[in-house]
């Protein structure tokens, strides 16, 4: 569902809340990504219960997300007294560095017709099999039988990452290659289109504008815009851009359809976000320092989202 044609913020986002149910871990997820990594990468308990009450999270449900995210070595906690402190794990913020790169850069458009293709034995372990697999697709690979996945512009600093992470460097191959000219038959494009089922995301991109589109123009609309509105708004944006960014394998133009929607998405979600961070940020500072009482500067590669959030829209 997308919320309906509303005149002002508070509207649009009260709309938006009540037509979207949303999973505690990974709402969480994109308020660490998108609000407290670049602000230290740490949050006392209750600073992010206050931050995720207006989506409908209460405290039992951030205990229990933090707790899992804390298992899977996303964050750690700290103790002082009865109150808790979560951090970034550097597993932690590797991962939401290579999150920044897909969610708030556009996707580059040369290509050289290279592929990048990862081989495991088939003698290693079902569990690392299964776990290299899921996170090569994360970053876009799509499998190519039990033991070989392949990405035609794949980022080779994220899946070193990975390879490393998985403590997987001394049991699987990667290997590049490319089209046998002489042998082409179909293109290139058809494999593509089926192989990483582009036709139903590019419905997702086109929902994606048509849910933020009416934002943009709420927001052009808006003489002030309140720090918590800005928050809320601009975590609705991340979250929502978020979960299609991350299934898009982010091929080649030359892959892709043509009118590709992701461009469209990009664009918009650059101008909102510009329009919002500061007020956000504002908010965002000000429920952290409630518990902490400091914190530190935005990083620096926080303003290298969307192209230099510091240009003019």
């Amino acid at each position: 569902m997308r919320p309906r044609k509303t005149s002002s913020l508070q509207q649009w986002i009260e709309s938006a809340l009540a037509a979207e149910w949303f999973d505690a871990q990974s709402l969480i997820v994109t308020v660490f990504g998108d609000s407290i990594a670049p602000l230290g990468g740490h949050a006392w308990l209750k600073s992010l219960i206050a931050l995720v009450e207006p989506f409908g999270l209460n405290e039992r449900l951030v205990r229990t997300s933090v707790f899992r995210l804390s298992a899977d070595g996303w964050l750690v906690s700290y103790r002082e007294g009865r109150r808790a402190e979560y951090r970034l794990t550097l597993q932690g913020f590797s991962r939401f560095e290579q999150a920044h790169r897909r969610i708030y850069s556009s996707s580059k458009s040369d290509w050289d017709g290279r592929w990048t293709f990862v081989v495991l034995p088939s003698s290693e372990t079902t569990s690392a099999r299964a776990q290299l697999k899921r996170e090569l697709e994360w970053e876009g690979f799509v499998a190519l039988g039990t033991s070989l996945l392949g990405h035609p512009a794949a980022r080779l600093d994220a899946v070193g990452n990975i390879i490393d992470r998985l403590e997987l460097r001394q049991q699987i191959f990667v290997l590049t290659g490319s089209e046998v000219t002489p042998l082409r038959g179909r293109a290139l494009r058809d494999f593509a289109r089926n192989a990483w089922s582009l036709e139903s995301l590019a419905q997702d991109y086109a929902q994606f504008v048509d849910h933020f589109g009416p934002l943009l123009k709420v927001l052009q609309n808006s003489a002030t815009v309140l720090p918590r509105l800005a928050f809320i708004a601009r975590t609705l944006l991340i979250h929502s851009l978020r979960r299609v960014q991350l299934r898009d394998p982010q091929l080649p133009e030359a892959l892709l359809p043509a009118h590709w929607p992701s461009h469209d998405a990009y664009k918009l979600s650059a101008v909102v976000y510009r329009l919002l961070y500061e007020q956000a940020n504002e908010h965002v500072r000000a429920a952290l320092e409630a518990e902490s009482g400091f914190v530190p500067p935005l990083t620096p590669y926080f303003y290298q989202r969307f192209g230099g959030l510091l240009n003019e829209p």
